[in-house]
C-alpha cells in the first residue's frame, strides 16, 4: 500500500470512529461536535485526494465540506436547539446508549463483511468498504433515535457517506460537484425548516418531552 492509500485509509478509520462515537452519545451538543469533526475529517480526505490527483473539483468540495458541513450546519443546529424549551439530551437515551454502541460495532463488522463478499471485487480501492459502513451507521441512527435533532445528525452522516463514496468512486463523474452542492443546500434547508416547524408546533425536539413538560 503506497503512502497516499495509507493516508486515505487512516482518515477513513477516523471517520468511522466518529460514527461509532455518535452512536454512543446521548447529549445533543457533543453529537453536533461529533458530526462537525466527521465532516472536517471528510474535508481532509477530499483535500488530500485533491492534492494527489490535482483535482480542482475535489479541492472545491473540500472547501465546501469545511464551510457548510463543519461550520455552517453545526452553527444552525446550535441556534435551533437554543430555541427549544427542552434541550441538552435525548430523552431516555441514557439507558440505551450502551446497546446503541454495541449494535453499531456489530453492524460495522457485518457491513464490512457484506461489502467484502459482494462489492469488493467491483470497488477494489483501499478503504472502499468504509463509506458503505458509514452509510449503514447513519441508517442505524435514523432508525433507533427519536430526537429530531439527532435524526438530522443521522441524515447528515448519510450525506457524508455519499460524498465519501463519491470521492473514492465517482470523482471523475461530471455532475459530482453539482450533486454535492445540492446535498449541502438540501442539508441546510432541512435542518433549518424541519427544526423550525417542530419548534413552532411542539416547542420540543421530541414528542415524549411534551409529557414531561406537562407533568
Amino acid at each position: 500500500m503506497d503512502s497516499s492509500a495509507e493516508v486515505v485509509a487512516l482518515v477513513g478509520v477516523g471517520i468511522l470512529l466518529t460514527a461509532l462515537y455518535l452512536q454512543s452519545e446521548s447529549f445533543v451538543d457533543p453529537l453536533i461536535r461529533g458530526i462537525a469533526v466527521q465532516s472536517l475529517l471528510l474535508a481532509v480526505l477530499l483535500g488530500w485526494l485533491a492534492w494527489t490527483t490535482r483535482s480542482v473539483d475535489l479541492a472545491i468540495l473540500a472547501g465546501l465540506a469545511v464551510a457548510v458541513r463543519a461550520v455552517l450546519i453545526p452553527y444552525v443546529l446550535r441556534r435551533q436547539i437554543s430555541a427549544f424549551r427542552w434541550r441538552m439530551r435525548e430523552l431516555h437515551a441514557a439507558h440505551r446508549v450502551t446497546g446503541h454502541a454495541l449494535a453499531a460495532v456489530a453492524l460495522a463488522v457485518i457491513a464490512w463483511f457484506v461489502f467484502q463478499q459482494t462489492l469488493a471485487s467491483i470497488f477494489p480501492q483501499p478503504g472502499a468498504a468504509l463509506p458503505f459502513v458509514l452509510l449503514v451507521e447513519g441508517l442505524l441512527m435514523l432508525a433507533t433515535r427519536s430526537n429530531t435533532i439527532v435524526q438530522v445528525i443521522g441524515y447528515l452522516e448519510e450525506e457524508n457517506a455519499v460524498v465519501y463514496a463519491g470521492a473514492l468512486f465517482a470523482q471523475g463523474f461530471p455532475l459530482f460537484v453539482e450533486v454535492v452542492v445540492f446535498l449541502d443546500v438540501l442539508g441546510v434547508v432541512l435542518v433549518a425548516v424541519i427544526l423550525s416547524i417542530q419548534r413552532d408546533v411542539t416547542g420540543t425536539p421530541e414528542e415524549a418531552a411534551l409529557e414531561e413538560l406537562a407533568g
